[in-house]
């Protein structure tokens, strides 16, 4: 395409989605709800996946809002689940936006007192169900298309009492980078959105107990230079930019989301 067709785009085509099929992992509530949503409201076909049941609901929220919007239950552990949910896209024309949202909590503990299960299991389903994943979609992104990975400022920095979990999403980065490299030739865009602390029921659950030793949540989840509580729209917003035109050039980089925490 030439530099005057990029650059004649309307702002309206580049975030336009309709047309495009796309499945979110892990989509029932949170952020992979909101993620669901705002694909939706682009435009597009998606397909909510989870092991939770409540993305029935949420689904049918959207559809109740003239949006086009399916839910089918996944364990993303399991291979044949996973290329079934890519191939709900192929059937309906093409594959066009994966979104690998779903994940363990990143709790763990001490590392003197990880155990190697636990490890595996936090491995299994933060990164090998994650590139199976992406295997599986882009078998079936004929036309190319967009992956976008969640991996999470604990991938980048670290932290205390979580090493399983920063480990995985460290993993997350490396390989959203590797695909990006490998699968771009074939018009597939692989990114990943690296969350900060995000206002979800899940994080605050994870912060409950500690309210014994005197944590402010509220002051916790707002720890950043903005003073702003992460939201999941935050997250879906960041999304939609690399699943869209506005992104067509940006590929194996991960996009920080975190209110500055980082910084």
């Amino acid at each position: 395409m030439s530099t005057a067709a990029w650059s004649d785009a309307s702002i309206t085509d580049l975030v336009n989605l309709a047309g495009k099929r796309a499945v979110v992992t892990g989509a029932a509530v949170g952020i992979g709800a909101a993620i669901a949503t705002r694909l939706a409201q682009a435009g597009a076909d998606v397909l909510l996946t989870d092991l939770d049941d409540r993305g029935e609901a949420t689904a049918a929220g959207l559809r109740s809002g003239g949006l086009s919007a399916s839910f089918q239950r996944c364990d993303i552990t399991n291979t044949a689940h996973l290329a079934a949910a890519a191939q709900w896209a192929a059937d309906r024309g093409s594959l066009d936006i994966w979104v690998n949202n779903a994940g363990i909590y990143p709790t763990t503990g001490p590392v003197l007192k990880v155990t190697d299960e636990f490890l595996d299991r936090m491995f299994d389903v933060n990164v090998r169900a994650q590139f199976s994943a992406a295997r599986e979609a882009a078998n079936r992104m004929s036309t190319g298309g967009a992956i976008v990975n969640l991996a999470s400022i604990a991938g980048i920095r670290g932290g205390a009492g979580i090493s399983a979990y920063s480990a995985s999403k460290g993993a997350v980065i490396a390989m959203t980078r590797a695909l990006g490299n490998e699968l771009g030739p074939m018009g597939i865009r692989v990114n990943a959105i690296a969350p900060g602390i995000i206002d979800t029921p899940g994080v605050r659950a994870q912060m409950e107990p500690l309210k014994a030793t005197g944590l402010d949540i509220d002051a916790a989840i707002a720890a950043n230079p903005l003073r702003t509580a992460g939201q999941p729209d935050h997250i879906a917003r960041a999304c939609l930019f690399l699943v869209s035109g506005l992104s067509a050039f940006v590929n194996g980089v991960t996009l920080v989301v975190d209110g500055g925490a980082t910084a």
